[in-house]
Parts: C-alpha cells; structure tokens; sequence
C-alpha cells in the first residue's frame, strides 16, 4: 500500500467481498486519549458540545472462532507455512442486539468484514468446519457448505418458542439447508469436524456432522448461574462437562487438589485465607454432626443445610467423553454403566465449574469454578480399558486473587505456554505455564521454542532421578514437605488409591509410567499481566512485575496503592458486566507503525510470545505485544530466574458496527474467502479419503 493511505480513513470497501475493510491504527498515547473523549462523550453527553457523535450498535457478545479459513491442518494453503510466510488469519464474531457480524483478520492487518446481517438478536452462532470423511461416511451438505449455525430469538419455522431452535445456513446460495428444534432454550453451540453440539440447560446434544442426525445426548449436566449455563469444552475429538455425580468405579487417578492439601507456596501466598477456611470447616463439622447450625445462621446457610441431605448432587466434577467411541443415544455414568466412550471422570473444582477449555492439542484441560479464585490446569492421561485406569494429573493452580469474579472465556497460545483468562469484570489474565508441568522460568518461556523438562545439565548431573526418588519418598504430590500430604488419597475428594500400584510399578521396571504413582507435584502461578480493556475508566494495567497505564509501558518497583477508578460502559452485556474474548497471534501491527513499509517474512517472528489480541464489548480489537524478561529484582539471572512482563498495545481496529452500514448477506461469489477455504478443506479431504 502506499504511504499516502496512511492519512485516508481506516474503512474502506472491500473489492473482494462487498465488506467494509478496517485498517489498523497504531495504538499511541495519544491515540488512546482520543479514544477516551470519545468514550465520555458516548457515556456524558451534556459533557460536550457540537455534533453528536456516530452511533454504534450494541454488541451483546464476541467470539474468536476456529474454522475451515484458519484450519491449518487440513488448509493446504498454510502447510507451507514456515517457508511461505503465509499465516492463518483471525476469525472473530460479534454478536448485536440486532444481528451478528463476521471479521477476518489476516497476516496483512486489515480487518474485512465477511457477514453482517440484521434479523433479530443472536444467542449463538459457529461457522461449521468441513466434516471429517472416509470412503464409507459421506458429507451430505458438500454442495452447500460452509454452513452457519445460527440460534436467533425468532427461529426459521416462526412458531418455536424464542432461542429453541438451530437453524444452519448455507453462506454458498444463502438457503436455509436444515433447522434442528428444541423444546427448551439453548444457550450456547460448538462444533468441530465430528459433531456439532447444542447445549442447553443441565443437557447436551450432539450430532454428526455430516448429516446432522443425533448422535448422542447427555442429562447429566452440573448448572451453572452464569455467564455459562451449562459449561463445557469441546476439543478436536474429546468432550468435557460438568457432571452432576461422582461415580468412584468410574473415577479416575488424580483430579484436584483440596484445600487441605496445599502446596507450601499457596500455604504461604493464603496463609490467612487457610486459616479462615479452617474455622469455616470446623463450624460446618459440628453442625453436619450434632445436626443443627447455629443460632446466628442467615436464610441461605438454612436453606443450603436442608438441601444437603436430601439433594444427592455434587459439583465441580468433570467427565471428558470421547465424541467417536461413545455409545449412541444418552450418555449416563452411572454405577450399572460400562465406561465405553469415558476417557475420564474426575473432581475439578470444591465449587460448580463456570467454565473450561481444552488446549490446541486436547491433553491439558483448564477449569474454573463460580467464585474464580483459582483456574486449575489438569493433563489428562487415558487408559485403554477404563476411565478408572486413566490419570489426571493437577498441573497447575492459577492463582488470580480474593475477589469473586466470573470467567467467560480461557485461551492457550499455540506452543501451550500461556493462558489468558478472561473475566466480565473486562480483565484479561495472562499466565506461564509448561505442557509437563513444572515452574515456569527464564529457561522455558525466554526461547522461541518450548525446551525439555529437564537441561542437558540436569540431566547429565543425575538431578532428574534424585527428583523422581525425592517425589515418591514424600509422596506428595502437593506439599514438598515429607509426610505432610500424600497423592490423592490425602484430599477428601478423591478416593484411597491402592497400593498395589505403586508395587507393580516397580517391578515391571516401568518407573516412568505416568498413570501410576508417584504424580507429579503442583505448580501454584500467579498472573503475569492483567490487562484492562482501554475503553474503561479504570484502565491501570496491574501486573506482579512492570506495570502498564494507557498505552505507555514503565516500569513500578513499589506497588502503587490509590483508590480504583470507576467502572462505566456505554454497552454492556447483559447484567452489566463486560462481554471479552481473546486470542494469541501473529502480530499484525507492522502496517499501523510502518505502512508504508513491506512486511518482511520473518518479521513476526521477533518476539518470543506471539501478540495477544484482545475484542471487548466496544467492538475496539487490540493487539498487545508481550514481552516476557527475567525479573528485575533477582540478585543473579540464571535458567531458574523466575519471569515478569512487559505489555504495550500496538495496534486497535475499531470493528463496531453502525446502523449506517450494510448488510453483508449469502450468497456469496466463489472468490469468497469463507468459500474458498471450504473448498480448499474439502478438496483436502475427498484427497485422504480416496
């Protein structure tokens, strides 16, 4: 592009898909000043004079989506990725009070919008990915695809009652191929090459992709009081939810670590909260024992009291099914059921879960409960014969802190060393982790590429079986000290492992079998970044090491302590909390700060963390670069050096939609994007499939 364009507007229309294209903006300080007034001229409007500023329409929820146009393993257009340069772009949806909308967001930084339409309000919406086939299973819809998947307030047949129907689209000729109805309100949808599944409250409906017949339901669903109803997470073949029962002949090796069994860092961290929770616990003793409660108690305490004895539910339990080997029709883990399709069944959490993500991979599984505290990180290790046979290790406490707050979304970087947890308080978490577990340090998030659990020095120093002796002397999994604690068998959430593992262990000279005793220890982490979305008043990025405010980075060795600012929103979703999503990337902000320079192949590969994009409920998309640096206050810096972070915004789009805009609607030409990547998918699969 020339550098002339570097002065026009940042919209412009689209040549290839009739859409508006958004170019990004550099993300100054004074840009985001500017987008400050704005905001108090949106949120006070006696606080200005002239004109009035354009109006936007209310976004209600956003979305990163994973479909055939990002698929890069069945997208031959990325297999070449390494040497071409050629990156997959982001796919985001937003979802209006009237309508939806559809962003791609590719390598270039220009934003084009692919769908816009404005017919009522949409509960949910996925873009559905070409079905997996073979010689023997077919894809009835091939000709129509891609498909849309839509559940709006008024359903195709008009008669359903509101948010109680699945209608799929065809964004090829614009005609509806197919509407799935419900008797009762759907909350949410996901979808993958297999199934596409409907959730609805306390049960789940999953159908196969090619034909959209059921294949199998589930009625055993923990509620949740929001933002999820009914969480779940769907990988590319593993289900996971949140069951109702613990089943102990169904149960699987490991799980959580309870609040009795801390590691001696969270001790440490919580050391008064522990000591509160133990006089909680000790009161709620004496009254399940004697039988009554005390004479103080308030109407919730009464009401939860005469519900325990007679409701048989539990939460914070997790049941990960595998979507191909699962039994058609329901799916009920019970005591007289087999365990055919159950990859695992463990505890989670001591609360009811309010939502969890599989990572890019599917073996790690991050979960959080309703008062969101702590986000735990469970690999998942499956057994052939059983889910009692299988492993769940607790890799990870993600400590976010003492404040109650609801998690609506979780997202992994593609090498699986970060998380970002998002709350509707509108704060992006960002934290370090490692695919085997471990202290996340200099020497495993300082290179561009995930290293060893141990260094060649470890390991050639003999320090990786003093380790594992040292572990399976403790046999702690949760405390370093001896004795202190043993694996599961020490929480009460668990059952007592047998013995004879650990012997059977040893004598088929199999120590390192990772389903069997000893399991590896836990690793408590805090936040490295806590980023705030930049449209709010109270914009103060606070984080453990260097701090950001506005769209500057420096900085703070003493922690400033000042009032917090408050929180104000011209849009909120619903219950007024803040609707976030966010997504690890390629950057894309060389056009904003150089456009007029060429994008050189190998010039997003500078950093060592990829950028981390950030869609709040302003419809302002914010890409921030983040910078992971040994911590600055540390004596000597070594492999061990523990870590800190700096974050700067470098680039926004502003992506909101105004009732000036038009609609965007199927049928499409073939030059589509969307429509070339179910082609390119497609072709991809009548290829492996003979």
């Amino acid at each position: 592009c020339p550098a002339t364009m570097a002065t026009e507007s940042p919209r412009r229309p689209s040549r290839c898909t009739g859409g508006v294209v958004v170019r990004p903006q550099a993300a100054t300080e004074q840009s985001y000043m500017e987008s400050v007034v704005t905001f108090l001229q949106d949120v006070v409007p006696q606080a200005y004079s002239g004109t009035p500023p354009e109006e936007k329409e209310k976004i209600v929820w956003v979305r990163f989506e994973n479909a055939d146009l990002n698929d890069t393993s069945r997208n031959m257009e990325f297999h070449e990725i390494h040497s071409t340069g050629n990156e997959p772009p982001l796919l985001l949806m937003i979802g209006y009070s009237d309508g939806m909308q559809v962003w791609s967001i590719p390598i270039s930084g220009e934003a084009q919008e692919l769908f816009s339409v404005r017919h009522g309000p949409v509960r949910a919406a996925r873009i559905l990915p070409a079905p997996q086939i073979s010689a023997q299973k077919c894809d009835n819809f091939a000709e129509k695809r891609p498909l849309l998947g839509v559940c709006k307030s008024i359903g195709s047949s008009g008669t359903s009652p509101p948010y109680c129907c699945v209608d799929l689209y065809s964004l090829r000729t614009g005609e509806m191929v197919k509407s799935i109805q419900f008797k009762t309100p759907i909350y949410d949808l996901h979808c993958n090459k297999r199934i596409l599944v409907v959730v609805l409250q306390e049960k789940i409906a999953a159908f196969d992709s090619c034909t959209f017949t059921k294949k199998f339901f589930v009625t055993s669903c923990y509620p949740c009081p929001g933002p999820n109803m009914n969480p779940i997470a769907l990988g590319s073949r593993w289900l996971a939810y949140a069951e109702n029962k613990l089943i102990r002949c169904h149960q699987s090796r490991g799980g959580a670590c309870g609040d009795n069994i801390q590691s001696y860092t969270a001790t440490v961290i919580s050391a008064a909260k522990t000591i509160k929770t133990g006089l909680t616990m000790v009161g709620k003793v004496v009254t399940q024992l004697t039988g009554t409660l005390p004479s103080g108690a308030t109407e919730e305490e009464i009401l939860a009291h005469s519900n325990l004895r007679r409701s048989p539910l539990v939460p914070g339990i997790v049941t990960i099914i595998d979507t191909e080997t699962v039994a058609e029709g329901q799916v009920l883990v019970s005591e007289d059921s087999d365990s055919d399709g159950i990859v695992a069944h463990f505890p989670a959490h001591e609360k009811p879960i309010c939502c969890m993500a599989f990572n890019p991979s599917g073996m790690l599984l991050v979960t959080t409960d309703t008062l969101g505290h702590d986000f735990h990180v469970f690999q998942i290790l499956t057994h052939p014969w059983s889910s009692s046979q299988s492993a769940v290790h607790h890799l990870y406490t993600l400590h976010r802190g003492e404040t109650e707050a609801k998690v609506q979304d979780i997202s992994f970087s593609h090498d699986c060393r970060w998380v970002v947890v998002s709350t509707l308080r509108g704060t992006s978490h960002v934290f370090p982790i490692n695919p085997y577990g471990g202290q996340p340090c200099v020497r495993t998030h300082m290179s561009p590429r995930v290293v060893n659990r141990m260094s060649r020095f470890q390991k050639s120093a003999g320090l990786e079986e003093i380790e594992q002796e040292l572990t399976s002397k403790q046999g702690g999994r949760c405390s370093p000290v001896p004795g202190l604690s043993s694996s599961p068998s020490g929480s009460p959430l668990h059952g007592k492992l047998n013995s004879q593992d650990t012997y059977n262990n040893f004598t088929n000279n199999n120590p390192g079998n990772p389903r069997l005793l000893p399991l590896p220890s836990l690793t408590v982490v805090l936040p490295l970044a806590q980023i705030k979305q930049p449209m709010t008043l109270g914009t103060i990025t606070k984080r453990t090491g260097p701090y950001l405010f506005g769209a500057g980075c420096f900085s703070i060795k003493a922690p400033c302590k000042s009032k917090p600012a408050p929180q104000i929103s011209p849009s909120k979703s619903v219950g007024g909390e803040f609707c976030v999503a966010a997504v690890f990337g390629s950057s894309r902000s060389w056009f904003a700060n150089n456009s007029g320079l060429k994008r050189e192949k190998d010039q997003s590969k500078q950093f060592v963390v990829e950028s981390l994009y950030i869609i709040s409920c302003y419809g302002s998309l914010v890409e921030h670069v983040l910078e992971p640096r040994p911590l600055s206050t540390a004596p000597k810096i070594s492999d061990d050096t523990p870590l800190e972070m700096v974050t700067c915004p470098r680039a926004s789009w502003t992506l909101v939609r105004t009732p000036q805009w038009n609609e965007l609607q199927p049928p499409f030409n073939a030059n589509h994007p969307l429509l070339l990547a179910a082609d390119a998918v497609q072709y991809y699969q009548y290829l492996l499939a003979g």
